[in-house]
């Protein structure tokens, strides 16, 4: 299936609003959990290219000036 951006938003709202049943394209499916449709918004995500890297690391450095 090809997902869209206004998928990606439906299930995201319903994230939101902690409501477990997402409706795209017509269809309405009742996800388990949260975890489960938490997976799909991620499933969709990188179906579409936009996915979150959650696991970013930040460094902190200095020329030792100062």
């Amino acid at each position: 299936m090809s997902w869209t951006q206004s998928d990606l938003e439906a299930v995201e709202a319903a994230i939101a609003s902690g409501m477990l049943s997402v409706s795209i394209a017509g269809r309405t499916v009742t996800y388990r959990s949260l975890e489960e449709l938490q997976r799909a918004r991620d499933l969709i995500r990188q179906s579409l290219g936009t996915t979150v890297n959650r696991d970013r690391r930040y460094f902190e450095h200095s020329k030792g000036l100062g």
